[in-house]
């Protein structure tokens, strides 16, 4: 009877040995290959799962680094992440693939969605325009180095709002100045609006703001309240 429990008892360890045989040996399933990954990053973006498309497009990055699709995948990362309006984290993997691929048919594409990234990030006309400033530099540098670009006719049209905007910014500026009676700063920002934006649609407006202050700064009486000059705006016509 003790001999049949140890028989027993060795036939229970013979089937443990087996069981834990099959997970030792067994193979481990193959990742998928990168075509199909990239197929499925595709199909996520399309479908605006963009957290999912990046999961998707970095898995061939850190897999298949030196597949065809690796490049793909590359920009297809900061695609995703802005169309997911995560413009900074767009804008330094846009950055980096015109670093490490610098002779890129993509480049100019690259080029234009960094413009964007700033552009998407600019803020109202009462605010700090640095992410208008920057947003103009590359879509002039864009410009400058492939002016056969398919899509030139929206970079011009981009360029033109940043213009518009950066204009609208000093002219708000120097009005405030102009009301607050800080004259000559106003002045400073009126000939810079005139010099650096001389198509804006309000330079008649500007022009007589220049007059204006030129004229209080050359009175003795410029300081003191009530004196001999008056604001502008009783000066312009009831339709501008």
């Amino acid at each position: 009877m003790k001999r049949h429990r140890w028989q027993k008892l060795g036939a229970v360890l013979c089937g443990l040995l087996f069981l834990s045989g099959c997970g030792l040996f067994a193979k481990t399933k193959p990742d998928r290959p990168p075509e199909v990954l990239a197929s499925e990053g595709l199909k996520k973006m399309k479908a605006k799962d963009y957290d999912d498309a990046v999961d998707a497009f970095e898995a061939i990055k850190d897999r298949y680094p030196y597949s065809q699709e690796a490049l793909l995948a590359s920009l297809k990362v900061a695609d995703a992440k802005y169309y997911n309006k995560k413009y900074e984290e767009a804008l330094q993997d846009y950055k980096e693939f015109e670093k490490l691929h610098p002779t890129n048919p993509a480049v100019p594409y690259v080029i234009y969605q960094q413009g964007m990234c700033y552009y998407r990030q600019r803020s109202t006309i009462d605010r700090d325009q640095t992410f208008t400033t920057r947003a103009l530099g590359e879509f002039r540098r864009l410009k400058q180095r492939f002016p056969d670009y398919e899509r030139m006719s929206r970079v011009d049209f981009y360029i033109a709002r940043c213009l518009r905007d950066l204009a609208e910014h000093e002219f708000y500026v120097g009005e405030f100045y102009y009301k607050t009676e800080h004259f000559e700063a106003a002045l400073d920002r009126f000939q810079t609006l005139e010099q650096e934006y001389p198509q804006y649609h309000k330079m008649a407006r500007v022009k007589n703001y220049i007059a204006q202050c030129e004229r209080i700064l050359a009175l003795p009486e410029k300081k003191e309240r009530g004196g001999l000059w008056r604001p502008v705006t009783y000066l312009f016509d009831a339709n501008w």
